[in-house]
């Protein structure tokens, strides 16, 4: 792990998800079905480390593990002007929430969030139709790892 202070490089961060994503497929199996929409990410964006990593282990543990049935999680990242566009969503189906959460990992992201990009980052969730979804929106800043202000 970095150094919580300095961020890191997209592609690292998208990297690690990937790595996550492979270890929940060998647990799941057919039951955790992934989409990954990454053609347009901005791989030199520069992000807090493990900021996209527990939204995604959210989505596996609250929208697929409760369901016997598969499930579909997708991840897309993306650049949109000067804005980078994360978004993960997941099955939504209160019947089968085997967890509530108390909302602490998204708290705590949101908070680093305001850490390294005041009001310029925001992070959202929401739930609809029968899907849960976590956005979360940064500025494109590239560069060499810089240290938080």
């Amino acid at each position: 792990m970095s150094d919580g202070r300095s961020l890191v490089r997209l592609a690292d961060e998208i990297a690690l998800l990937e790595r996550y994503a492979a270890i929940e497929q060998l647990r799941l199996g057919a039951r955790l079905r992934l989409t990954w929409e990454l053609d347009n990410a901005p791989v030199d964006a520069l992000l807090p480390p493990l900021l996209l990593q527990p939204i995604l282990e959210n989505a596996v543990y609250h929208g697929i593990e409760p369901a016997t049935a598969p499930g579909d999680v997708l991840v897309r990242i993306e650049r949109r002007g000067d804005r980078v566009l994360a978004r993960i969503e997941n099955p939504y189906q209160p019947e089968h929430s085997h967890r509530a959460g108390n909302r602490m990992a998204l708290a705590n992201i949101r908070e680093r969030l305001m850490l390294f990009f005041d009001a310029e980052a925001r992070l959202d969730s929401r739930v609809e139709g029968a899907r849960y979804l976590v956005e979360v929106e940064i500025p494109y800043r590239t560069g060499r790892t810089e240290a938080a202000p």
